[in-house]
Protein backbone atom coordinates (compact mmCIF):
# COMPACT_ATOMS: atom_id res chain seq x y z
CA UNK A 1 0.00 0.00 0.00
CA UNK A 2 1.52 3.33 -1.18
CA UNK A 3 2.31 5.64 1.70
CA UNK A 4 -0.27 8.73 2.26
CA UNK A 5 1.90 12.00 2.62
CA UNK A 6 -0.15 15.44 3.54
CA UNK A 7 3.54 17.75 2.74
CA UNK A 8 2.79 17.76 -0.86
CA UNK A 9 -1.10 19.14 0.29
CA UNK A 10 0.85 21.44 2.79
CA UNK A 11 3.73 23.14 0.41
CA UNK A 12 0.68 24.26 -1.99
CA UNK A 13 -0.86 26.25 1.24
CA UNK A 14 1.24 30.08 1.46
CA UNK A 15 3.01 30.01 4.13
CA UNK A 16 0.66 32.80 5.94
CA UNK A 17 -2.65 30.84 5.33
CA UNK A 18 -0.75 28.34 7.37
CA UNK A 19 0.15 30.25 9.97
CA UNK A 20 -3.11 31.49 10.58
CA UNK A 21 -4.55 28.48 10.57
CA UNK A 22 -2.82 26.34 13.00
CA UNK A 23 -3.06 29.54 15.02
CA UNK A 24 -6.59 29.35 14.69
CA UNK A 25 -6.79 25.37 15.83
CA UNK A 26 -4.19 25.29 18.19
CA UNK A 27 -6.22 28.07 20.22
CA UNK A 28 -9.06 26.43 19.75
CA UNK A 29 -8.54 23.57 21.11
CA UNK A 30 -6.56 24.80 23.80
CA UNK A 31 -9.58 26.98 24.48
CA UNK A 32 -12.18 24.17 24.43
CA UNK A 33 -10.50 21.78 26.55
CA UNK A 34 -9.74 24.52 29.09
CA UNK A 35 -13.11 25.34 29.38
CA UNK A 36 -14.19 22.14 29.30
CA UNK A 37 -11.95 21.56 32.90
CA UNK A 38 -13.18 24.41 34.35
CA UNK A 39 -16.91 24.13 34.15
CA UNK A 40 -16.09 20.54 35.48
CA UNK A 41 -14.63 21.92 38.52
CA UNK A 42 -15.94 24.93 39.12
CA UNK A 43 -19.02 25.09 41.93
CA UNK A 44 -20.29 27.90 40.12
CA UNK A 45 -19.13 27.44 36.52
CA UNK A 46 -21.29 30.03 34.71
CA UNK A 47 -21.14 30.56 30.55
CA UNK A 48 -18.39 28.54 28.33
CA UNK A 49 -15.59 30.35 28.04
CA UNK A 50 -16.05 32.80 31.61
CA UNK A 51 -13.36 31.23 32.80
CA UNK A 52 -10.43 31.80 30.48
CA UNK A 53 -10.69 36.00 30.58
CA UNK A 54 -6.58 35.65 30.15
CA UNK A 55 -7.56 34.17 26.20
CA UNK A 56 -11.19 35.07 25.21
CA UNK A 57 -12.59 38.71 26.21
CA UNK A 58 -15.03 39.22 28.78
CA UNK A 59 -15.36 43.02 29.14
CA UNK A 60 -15.88 42.89 33.07
CA UNK A 61 -12.59 41.20 33.91
CA UNK A 62 -10.44 41.09 30.52
CA UNK A 63 -9.55 44.41 31.00
CA UNK A 64 -6.07 43.39 32.66
CA UNK A 65 -5.61 40.86 29.64
CA UNK A 66 -5.21 43.82 27.06
CA UNK A 67 -4.02 41.17 24.38
CA UNK A 68 -7.07 38.97 24.50
CA UNK A 69 -8.41 42.00 21.81
CA UNK A 70 -6.28 39.77 19.39
CA UNK A 71 -6.29 36.33 20.97
CA UNK A 72 -9.89 35.96 21.72
CA UNK A 73 -10.63 36.49 17.84
CA UNK A 74 -8.47 33.41 17.41
CA UNK A 75 -10.50 31.36 19.56
CA UNK A 76 -13.27 29.10 18.80
CA UNK A 77 -15.26 27.62 21.73
CA UNK A 78 -17.52 25.53 19.57
CA UNK A 79 -16.98 22.16 17.79
CA UNK A 80 -19.10 23.78 14.71
CA UNK A 81 -17.66 27.00 14.82
CA UNK A 82 -14.19 25.82 14.73
CA UNK A 83 -14.85 23.32 11.54
CA UNK A 84 -16.45 26.15 10.11
CA UNK A 85 -13.69 28.23 10.65
CA UNK A 86 -10.98 25.51 9.63
CA UNK A 87 -12.43 25.07 6.13
CA UNK A 88 -13.62 28.93 5.45
CA UNK A 89 -10.43 30.50 6.64
CA UNK A 90 -7.61 28.77 4.35
CA UNK A 91 -9.85 29.20 1.54
CA UNK A 92 -10.18 32.55 1.96
CA UNK A 93 -6.33 33.05 3.24
CA UNK A 94 -5.01 30.97 0.08
CA UNK A 95 -6.82 33.33 -2.35
CA UNK A 96 -5.61 37.24 -0.44
CA UNK A 97 -2.61 35.56 0.42
CA UNK A 98 -1.72 35.60 -3.12
CA UNK A 99 -2.84 38.63 -4.33
CA UNK A 100 -2.19 40.70 -1.41
CA UNK A 101 0.98 38.63 -0.14
CA UNK A 102 1.82 37.54 3.30
CA UNK A 103 2.45 40.71 5.07
CA UNK A 104 -0.68 42.16 4.18
CA UNK A 105 -2.65 39.45 4.51
CA UNK A 106 -1.38 39.39 8.52
CA UNK A 107 -1.91 42.98 8.97
CA UNK A 108 -5.08 43.30 7.67
CA UNK A 109 -6.21 39.75 9.97
CA UNK A 110 -4.66 41.63 12.95
CA UNK A 111 -6.45 44.86 12.48
CA UNK A 112 -9.86 43.49 11.93
CA UNK A 113 -9.46 41.47 14.39
CA UNK A 114 -8.15 44.05 17.56
CA UNK A 115 -10.55 46.70 15.64
CA UNK A 116 -13.83 44.89 16.48
CA UNK A 117 -13.14 43.26 19.76
CA UNK A 118 -12.01 46.71 20.77
CA UNK A 119 -14.93 48.19 19.62
CA UNK A 120 -17.07 45.48 21.38
CA UNK A 121 -14.92 45.88 24.77
CA UNK A 122 -16.33 49.76 24.36
CA UNK A 123 -20.00 49.00 23.20
CA UNK A 124 -20.02 46.22 26.46
CA UNK A 125 -18.99 48.93 28.89
CA UNK A 126 -21.08 51.63 27.35
CA UNK A 127 -24.50 49.12 27.85
CA UNK A 128 -23.37 49.09 31.11
CA UNK A 129 -23.28 52.62 32.11
CA UNK A 130 -26.03 53.40 30.11
CA UNK A 131 -28.53 50.40 31.50
CA UNK A 132 -26.73 48.91 34.25
CA UNK A 133 -26.54 45.47 32.80
CA UNK A 134 -23.87 43.18 34.43
CA UNK A 135 -24.77 40.90 31.98
CA UNK A 136 -23.12 43.10 29.31
CA UNK A 137 -20.01 42.96 31.43
CA UNK A 138 -19.58 39.23 32.99
CA UNK A 139 -22.12 36.98 30.21
CA UNK A 140 -20.98 35.56 27.24
CA UNK A 141 -17.67 36.58 26.35
CA UNK A 142 -16.64 37.59 23.13
CA UNK A 143 -14.46 35.37 21.24
CA UNK A 144 -14.60 33.37 17.42
CA UNK A 145 -13.64 34.39 13.86
CA UNK A 146 -16.94 35.79 12.73
CA UNK A 147 -15.56 39.55 12.36
CA UNK A 148 -12.58 38.25 10.39
CA UNK A 149 -15.05 35.83 8.28
CA UNK A 150 -16.91 39.04 7.45
CA UNK A 151 -14.32 41.18 6.71
CA UNK A 152 -12.64 38.77 4.36
CA UNK A 153 -16.22 38.93 2.71
CA UNK A 154 -15.53 42.66 2.45
CA UNK A 155 -12.11 42.13 0.73
CA UNK A 156 -13.76 40.05 -2.00
CA UNK A 157 -16.03 42.65 -2.83
CA UNK A 158 -13.48 44.80 -3.18
CA UNK A 159 -11.37 42.40 -5.94
CA UNK A 160 -13.77 40.25 -7.16
CA UNK A 161 -17.78 42.20 -7.00
CA UNK A 162 -19.21 40.29 -9.80
CA UNK A 163 -17.70 37.08 -9.02
CA UNK A 164 -20.84 34.69 -8.58
CA UNK A 165 -20.93 31.94 -5.96
CA UNK A 166 -23.42 28.95 -5.21
CA UNK A 167 -24.94 28.59 -2.02
CA UNK A 168 -25.85 25.05 -1.13
CA UNK A 169 -25.39 23.91 -4.81
CA UNK A 170 -28.39 25.81 -5.71
CA UNK A 171 -28.04 29.23 -5.03
CA UNK A 172 -26.05 31.61 -7.13
CA UNK A 173 -25.43 34.64 -5.35
CA UNK A 174 -22.52 37.23 -6.04
CA UNK A 175 -19.76 37.91 -3.82
CA UNK A 176 -20.79 41.70 -3.57
CA UNK A 177 -24.23 40.16 -1.96
CA UNK A 178 -22.35 38.06 0.76
CA UNK A 179 -21.83 40.78 3.55
CA UNK A 180 -24.66 42.14 3.34
CA UNK A 181 -26.42 38.19 4.00
CA UNK A 182 -24.02 37.99 6.73
CA UNK A 183 -24.99 40.70 8.33
CA UNK A 184 -28.52 40.08 8.10
CA UNK A 185 -28.41 36.84 10.18
CA UNK A 186 -25.91 38.00 12.30
CA UNK A 187 -28.98 41.21 13.08
CA UNK A 188 -31.10 38.57 13.59
CA UNK A 189 -28.70 36.47 15.68
CA UNK A 190 -28.29 39.39 18.05
CA UNK A 191 -32.30 39.73 18.56
CA UNK A 192 -32.98 36.44 19.49
CA UNK A 193 -29.01 35.26 21.52
CA UNK A 194 -28.04 38.43 22.84
CA UNK A 195 -24.92 40.99 21.57
CA UNK A 196 -21.91 38.41 22.03
CA UNK A 197 -20.54 37.18 19.93
CA UNK A 198 -22.43 38.02 16.80
CA UNK A 199 -21.94 41.95 17.05
CA UNK A 200 -18.71 40.90 15.99
CA UNK A 201 -19.83 40.71 12.51
CA UNK A 202 -21.04 44.45 12.45
CA UNK A 203 -17.75 45.38 14.31
CA UNK A 204 -15.69 43.31 11.80
CA UNK A 205 -17.23 45.04 8.74
CA UNK A 206 -16.39 48.20 9.63
CA UNK A 207 -13.19 47.92 10.28
CA UNK A 208 -11.91 46.21 7.46
CA UNK A 209 -14.07 48.47 5.18
CA UNK A 210 -12.19 51.28 6.64
CA UNK A 211 -9.07 50.10 6.59
CA UNK A 212 -9.63 49.07 2.97
CA UNK A 213 -11.28 52.61 2.04
CA UNK A 214 -8.77 54.67 3.36
CA UNK A 215 -5.61 53.29 4.68
CA UNK A 216 -4.72 49.96 2.83
CA UNK A 217 -1.76 50.56 0.52
CA UNK A 218 -1.81 50.06 -3.26
CA UNK A 219 0.18 47.24 -5.08
CA UNK A 220 2.91 50.23 -6.69
CA UNK A 221 2.95 52.32 -3.04
CA UNK A 222 1.96 55.23 -4.70
CA UNK A 223 -1.45 55.86 -2.93
CA UNK A 224 -3.70 54.43 0.15
CA UNK A 225 -7.49 53.69 0.12
CA UNK A 226 -9.65 52.10 -2.72
CA UNK A 227 -11.18 55.38 -4.30
CA UNK A 228 -13.58 53.32 -6.45
CA UNK A 229 -17.23 54.88 -6.07
CA UNK A 230 -18.88 51.65 -5.97
CA UNK A 231 -16.73 51.03 -3.18
CA UNK A 232 -18.38 53.77 -1.14
CA UNK A 233 -20.23 53.11 2.26
CA UNK A 234 -23.56 53.67 0.89
CA UNK A 235 -23.69 51.32 -1.84
CA UNK A 236 -23.80 48.77 0.93
CA UNK A 237 -27.43 49.73 1.49
CA UNK A 238 -30.43 49.56 -0.24
CA UNK A 239 -30.61 52.27 -2.71
CA UNK A 240 -33.80 54.38 -1.59
CA UNK A 241 -31.92 55.22 1.91
CA UNK A 242 -28.11 55.13 -0.07
CA UNK A 243 -28.86 59.22 -0.23
CA UNK A 244 -29.45 59.19 3.81
CA UNK A 245 -26.42 56.88 4.19
CA UNK A 246 -24.04 59.52 2.13
CA UNK A 247 -25.00 62.88 4.25
CA UNK A 248 -24.32 60.83 7.41
CA UNK A 249 -21.54 59.62 5.90
CA UNK A 250 -20.14 63.17 4.69
CA UNK A 251 -20.25 64.18 7.68
CA UNK A 252 -19.04 61.76 9.94
CA UNK A 253 -15.52 61.83 6.99
CA UNK A 254 -15.37 65.83 8.16
CA UNK A 255 -15.15 65.27 11.91
CA UNK A 256 -12.74 62.28 11.37
CA UNK A 257 -10.72 65.30 9.36
CA UNK A 258 -10.94 67.62 11.78
CA UNK A 259 -10.05 64.85 14.25
CA UNK A 260 -7.05 63.72 12.13
CA UNK A 261 -8.05 60.58 11.92
CA UNK A 262 -8.21 60.54 8.49
CA UNK A 263 -6.47 63.00 5.71
CA UNK A 264 -9.18 65.60 3.78
CA UNK A 265 -8.56 65.20 -0.05
CA UNK A 266 -8.83 68.25 -2.86
CA UNK A 267 -11.41 67.07 -5.02
CA UNK A 268 -14.15 65.41 -2.66
CA UNK A 269 -17.01 63.18 -4.46
CA UNK A 270 -19.16 60.92 -3.48
CA UNK A 271 -18.22 59.30 -0.32
CA UNK A 272 -14.46 60.14 1.70
CA UNK A 273 -11.48 59.68 -0.37
CA UNK A 274 -8.06 59.99 0.95
CA UNK A 275 -5.34 61.44 -1.78
CA UNK A 276 -2.67 60.30 -2.36
CA UNK A 277 0.51 62.01 -3.70
CA UNK A 278 0.15 64.52 -6.10
CA UNK A 279 -3.29 64.57 -5.19
CA UNK A 280 -7.06 63.27 -5.74
CA UNK A 281 -6.20 64.72 -9.43
CA UNK A 282 -2.42 63.28 -10.29
CA UNK A 283 -3.83 60.21 -8.54
CA UNK A 284 -7.09 59.67 -11.18
CA UNK A 285 -4.10 60.45 -13.84
CA UNK A 286 -2.23 57.20 -12.83
CA UNK A 287 -5.14 55.11 -12.46
CA UNK A 288 -6.40 56.60 -15.89
CA UNK A 289 -2.74 55.27 -17.82
CA UNK A 290 -2.81 52.45 -15.98
CA UNK A 291 -6.12 51.35 -17.13
CA UNK A 292 -5.66 52.25 -20.65
CA UNK A 293 -2.37 49.82 -20.63
CA UNK A 294 -4.30 47.27 -19.26
CA UNK A 295 -7.16 47.53 -21.97
CA UNK A 296 -4.16 48.11 -24.74
CA UNK A 297 -2.52 44.56 -23.17
CA UNK A 298 -6.10 42.90 -23.59
CA UNK A 299 -6.93 44.04 -26.55
CA UNK A 300 -3.42 42.76 -28.20
CA UNK A 301 -3.65 39.35 -26.68
CA UNK A 302 -7.19 39.20 -28.45
CA UNK A 303 -5.82 40.59 -32.23
CA UNK A 304 -7.01 38.14 -35.16
CA UNK A 305 -4.54 36.43 -36.64
CA UNK A 306 -3.43 37.92 -40.06
CA UNK A 307 -5.65 36.51 -43.02
CA UNK A 308 -8.87 35.99 -40.68
CA UNK A 309 -12.12 37.87 -41.03
CA UNK A 310 -13.41 39.33 -37.47
CA UNK A 311 -16.40 41.20 -36.64
CA UNK A 312 -16.70 44.22 -34.06
CA UNK A 313 -18.06 42.03 -31.94
CA UNK A 314 -15.88 38.98 -31.88
CA UNK A 315 -13.18 40.57 -29.37
CA UNK A 316 -14.64 40.04 -25.80
CA UNK A 317 -15.41 43.27 -23.77
CA UNK A 318 -12.59 43.13 -20.76
CA UNK A 319 -13.93 43.92 -17.50
CA UNK A 320 -11.30 46.58 -15.65
CA UNK A 321 -11.16 45.96 -12.04
CA UNK A 322 -13.42 48.49 -10.05
CA UNK A 323 -10.89 49.13 -7.42
CA UNK A 324 -8.47 50.29 -10.28
CA UNK A 325 -9.89 52.38 -12.70
CA UNK A 326 -12.20 55.99 -11.58
CA UNK A 327 -15.10 56.39 -12.92
CA UNK A 328 -13.42 58.99 -15.97
CA UNK A 329 -12.01 56.10 -17.55
CA UNK A 330 -15.47 55.10 -18.75
CA UNK A 331 -15.79 58.05 -21.28
CA UNK A 332 -11.84 57.38 -22.53
CA UNK A 333 -12.67 54.04 -23.28
CA UNK A 334 -15.48 54.17 -24.86
CA UNK A 335 -13.83 56.19 -27.69
CA UNK A 336 -11.75 53.65 -28.40
CA UNK A 337 -14.40 51.48 -28.76
CA UNK A 338 -13.88 49.10 -25.76
CA UNK A 339 -16.76 49.16 -23.19
CA UNK A 340 -15.12 49.41 -20.12
CA UNK A 341 -16.94 48.04 -16.86
CA UNK A 342 -16.62 50.20 -14.04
Amino acid sequence: MPAISFLPFLSSIPLGTRLITLTVVLLSVIGQGLSYLALENSANPGSWGSQLPWLVMSPGESIWYPWTVLTAGLVELGITGLIVSAISIPLACRYLERVWGIKELIKFSIITIVGSNVIAFGFSWIVWFVLGQEEALYGMPYHGLSGLQVGFLVAFTQLIPEHQVQIFGKFKVRVKSLPGIHLLISNVAVLVFGPSPYMLIQFGFIIAWWYLRFFKLSENGEFRGDRSETFAFQYWFPPPIRPYIAMVGNQIFKLAVKVKLVQAWDEPSNYALLPGPGGARAEAERRRALALKALDARLASTSPVPGTATSPNSISNPTVPTSSVPPTIQATASKSGVDATV
